[in-house]
């Protein structure tokens, strides 16, 4: 629900110029993975500097409990679901929406 609020609200900055969902769901899914991995884990970095309690959050999020590849399934979806948005967009809308808002 959140993606889709952010997609509403800002379709400008997350609307993809060339990559979007669509072409994402044609990868493999360890490539998939992979590319879900690697933009959770910049959004921790980024997070670290600009709002720390974010960044524990989206770790917890993602690899507590043993829930990386639900998590994966989840984003993966959700791609799916949004696929004419670039990917990166929809994956920080879902982290977002799992760790609040970045104020």
């Amino acid at each position: 629900m959140a993606v889709g609020v952010i997609c509403l609200i800002h379709p400008q900055k997350i609307r993809a110029e060339g990559f979007t969902g669509a072409d994402f769901a044609s990868w493999e899914t360890a490539a998939q993975d992979s590319f879900i991995q690697t933009s959770i884990t910049m959004a921790g970095v980024v997070f670290t500097q600009v709002a720390p309690e974010k960044s524990a959050c989206v770790d917890n999020w993602y690899l507590g409990s043993g829930q990386k590849a639900a998590r994966n399934a989840h984003i993966r979806k959700t791609i799916a679901q949004y696929d004419d948005y670039h990917p990166s967009g929809t994956i920080l809308a879902i982290l977002l929406e799992a760790c609040g808002p970045l104020n």
